[in-house]
Protein backbone atom coordinates (compact mmCIF):
# COMPACT_ATOMS: atom_id res chain seq x y z
CA UNK A 1 0.00 0.00 0.00
CA UNK A 2 1.35 3.36 -0.42
CA UNK A 3 1.66 5.62 2.29
CA UNK A 4 3.94 5.95 5.36
CA UNK A 5 5.50 3.26 6.82
CA UNK A 6 5.35 4.30 10.21
CA UNK A 7 3.63 2.31 12.23
CA UNK A 8 4.58 3.46 15.93
CA UNK A 9 1.64 5.65 16.23
CA UNK A 10 3.07 8.92 15.20
CA UNK A 11 2.66 11.22 12.27
CA UNK A 12 4.31 11.06 8.89
CA UNK A 13 7.34 12.13 8.82
CA UNK A 14 8.04 15.38 7.63
CA UNK A 15 7.68 15.35 3.64
CA UNK A 16 6.33 12.06 3.74
CA UNK A 17 2.72 11.42 2.52
CA UNK A 18 0.26 10.62 4.53
CA UNK A 19 -1.26 6.68 4.02
CA UNK A 20 -3.56 7.29 0.84
CA UNK A 21 -6.27 4.11 0.91
CA UNK A 22 -8.22 6.36 -1.94
CA UNK A 23 -9.81 3.43 -4.25
CA UNK A 24 -9.08 0.44 -2.09
CA UNK A 25 -12.10 -1.68 -0.71
CA UNK A 26 -13.01 -1.98 3.05
CA UNK A 27 -11.35 -5.06 4.82
CA UNK A 28 -12.60 -6.87 7.58
CA UNK A 29 -10.77 -8.94 9.41
CA UNK A 30 -13.11 -11.98 10.12
CA UNK A 31 -13.33 -12.49 6.56
CA UNK A 32 -9.14 -13.69 7.28
CA UNK A 33 -8.04 -17.07 8.20
CA UNK A 34 -4.67 -17.15 10.22
CA UNK A 35 -2.75 -20.09 10.79
CA UNK A 36 0.68 -20.77 12.28
CA UNK A 37 3.75 -21.63 10.48
CA UNK A 38 5.04 -23.69 12.91
CA UNK A 39 2.35 -26.49 13.10
CA UNK A 40 -0.23 -25.33 10.95
CA UNK A 41 -3.09 -25.01 13.10
CA UNK A 42 -5.60 -21.88 13.37
CA UNK A 43 -4.46 -19.03 15.49
CA UNK A 44 -6.69 -17.16 17.95
CA UNK A 45 -7.37 -13.78 17.90
CA UNK A 46 -5.61 -12.49 21.15
CA UNK A 47 -5.36 -8.53 21.05
CA UNK A 48 -5.89 -5.29 18.89
CA UNK A 49 -4.54 -2.07 18.93
CA UNK A 50 -4.62 0.88 17.41
CA UNK A 51 -1.12 2.78 15.98
CA UNK A 52 -1.88 5.74 14.48
CA UNK A 53 -3.12 5.23 10.50
CA UNK A 54 -2.93 1.36 11.56
CA UNK A 55 -4.81 -1.25 13.27
CA UNK A 56 -2.75 -3.99 14.52
CA UNK A 57 -4.67 -7.65 15.12
CA UNK A 58 -2.11 -10.30 17.44
CA UNK A 59 -3.09 -13.51 16.44
CA UNK A 60 -1.54 -16.36 18.76
CA UNK A 61 -1.24 -20.28 18.42
CA UNK A 62 -3.22 -21.76 20.98
CA UNK A 63 -2.73 -25.93 19.40
CA UNK A 64 -0.83 -26.85 22.87
CA UNK A 65 2.72 -27.57 20.73
CA UNK A 66 3.52 -23.47 19.98
CA UNK A 67 4.85 -21.28 22.71
CA UNK A 68 2.37 -18.37 21.72
CA UNK A 69 4.90 -15.77 21.97
CA UNK A 70 7.56 -17.34 19.45
CA UNK A 71 4.56 -18.13 16.70
CA UNK A 72 2.71 -14.89 17.67
CA UNK A 73 1.33 -12.89 14.24
CA UNK A 74 0.54 -9.18 13.58
CA UNK A 75 -1.80 -8.39 10.75
CA UNK A 76 -1.89 -5.02 9.98
CA UNK A 77 -4.88 -2.62 8.20
CA UNK A 78 -5.21 0.47 7.20
CA UNK A 79 -7.71 2.48 10.19
CA UNK A 80 -9.67 3.68 7.44
CA UNK A 81 -9.96 0.43 5.55
CA UNK A 82 -10.81 -1.61 8.46
CA UNK A 83 -14.37 -2.33 7.98
CA UNK A 84 -14.66 -4.22 11.58
CA UNK A 85 -12.67 -2.24 13.81
CA UNK A 86 -14.74 0.86 12.52
CA UNK A 87 -18.32 -1.02 13.24
CA UNK A 88 -17.54 -0.03 17.24
CA UNK A 89 -14.83 2.66 17.96
CA UNK A 90 -14.34 1.59 21.17
CA UNK A 91 -14.14 -2.16 20.75
CA UNK A 92 -10.57 -3.27 21.82
CA UNK A 93 -10.29 -7.09 20.27
CA UNK A 94 -10.53 -10.29 21.33
CA UNK A 95 -12.63 -12.61 23.32
CA UNK A 96 -10.45 -12.19 26.28
CA UNK A 97 -10.86 -8.60 26.18
CA UNK A 98 -15.09 -9.06 26.29
CA UNK A 99 -14.63 -11.17 29.52
CA UNK A 100 -15.53 -14.38 27.61
CA UNK A 101 -13.90 -18.16 28.16
CA UNK A 102 -10.38 -18.37 26.71
CA UNK A 103 -10.30 -22.36 25.90
CA UNK A 104 -6.65 -23.39 25.44
CA UNK A 105 -5.44 -26.47 23.49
Amino acid sequence: MPGSEDRSGNEPAAGEPALDVSGHSPINIRNLSVRCGHCDQHQTLAAFERRGDWNVYTYECESGICDPRMTRTLVEVPAALDEFANRDPSWRGGKRHAGADHPHG
